[in-house]
């Protein structure tokens, strides 16, 4: 799966948020902040999967919005 997260420097801290759930998690260092905020994404659609209606179906859908990330210019 792929999501689009945002990391920024506050204070001696990296914060990273992924941009579609506005889930986001800290660190130290860049790379920590990455790695927790992936284990932050698993649990929050484990408990999304727990919580969907007993009886209805679940799948995945793929969209394309890579162009329109690269468009802003703000990808690295």
């Amino acid at each position: 799966m792929k999501t689009i997260i945002s990391v920024k420097k506050e204070g001696k801290f990296f914060v990273a948020t992924d941009l579609i759930t506005n889930v986001a998690d800290q660190g130290p260092t860049e790379e920590e902040a990455i790695a927790r905020l992936k284990q932050g994404l698993l649990e929050h659609y484990r408990i999304l999967m727990e919580m969907a209606p007993k009886g209805s179906k679940t799948s995945f859908i793929e969209i394309e919005v890579e162009k329109f990330v690269k468009a802003s210019g703000t990808v690295s």
